[in-house]
């Protein structure tokens, strides 16, 4: 299994990371501070996951899921951020997203996340 975490705060990369090693322990983890770079990983590495905060720093997260999924229709991104705007949840959830967590990630929130993760994975 490999996940794409685009986020560009390194706290929470390895906050993310770090959660998700304690279920997923033989998963590769890979990092984007931006969503140019991310895209790139994308191509790059085709993950199974994405993780995709909204608030970047260089293009708004919506854009670079739209591009993702032009490529790839069935992606599998999940996003977590703190833009809670209902406008932009329903503008990618019309995308095609597998869920919306807001920040913070309580731990609630992460056994979620897992099950998500656990429930879409096509091993």
């Amino acid at each position: 299994m490999k996940f794409l975490i685009i986020e560009d705060s390194m706290l929470y990369q390895k906050f993310i990371v770090k959660k998700l090693k304690e279920n997923f322990t033989d998963a590769v983890y890979l990092t984007a501070n931006s969503g140019e770079e991310g895209y790139q990983k994308y191509l790059e590495e085709k993950p199974d996951f994405v993780l995709l905060d909204l608030l970047l720093p260089d293009k708004k997260g919506q854009d670079v899921l739209k591009s993702i999924y032009e490529y790839n229709p069935n992606v599998k991104v999940i996003v977590i951020s703190a833009d809670v705007q209902n406008m932009v949840r329903k503008e990618v959830e019309s995308i095609g997203i597998l869920n919306f967590f807001n920040k913070p990630l309580t731990d609630d929130k992460v056994e979620d996340l897992v099950k998500i993760i656990e429930e879409n994975y096509d091993a």
